[in-house]
């Protein structure tokens, strides 16, 4: 059965701070799977002139939630994780593209390098592998 936060967890998060929602996007994004983008012609990013940064959320109703005036042609769209660290990301470092993790207000993002984000996602999936033996 897929997972979808609950009311006081979405709430709890959108006012957490960085650390936990970053660890919270770790676990979660490797149990389901997915990574969560926005999405109209083209995919939405953050950031002015050269620096460019993709915003990314563990779940489809954290990337809704952060939809403000500006964002109101984009939607929800899932990237599934292996094609996320397989294609994704290489393709970010090419294009000097760095994530904006678990953004939930104007200027409040976790800003990682895609090695840190790539080392901490291969890494959860790793555990949830091992326990899963």
């Amino acid at each position: 059965m897929p997972w979808i936060p609950n009311g006081n967890e979405i709430e709890g998060l959108l006012t957490a701070d960085g650390k936990h929602r970053y660890e919270y996007f770790i676990k979660h994004v490797c149990a389901s799977r997915k990574v969560w983008g926005l999405h109209s012609d083209g995919w939405a990013t953050l950031g002015q002139g050269e620096k460019r940064y993709f915003p990314l959320w563990p779940h489809e109703v954290y990337a809704e939630r952060y939809r403000a005036d500006d964002w109101q042609a984009y939607t929800p769209k899932a990237i599934d994780l292996e094609r996320f660290l397989e294609m994704w990301i290489p393709g970010m470092k090419a294009n000097g593209v760095e994530p904006a993790i678990f953004p939930v207000g104007a200027g409040d993002s976790i800003f990682v390098l895609l090695e840190e984000l790539e080392a901490n996602l291969r890494r959860e999936l790793a555990l949830a592998a091992s326990d899963l033996k």
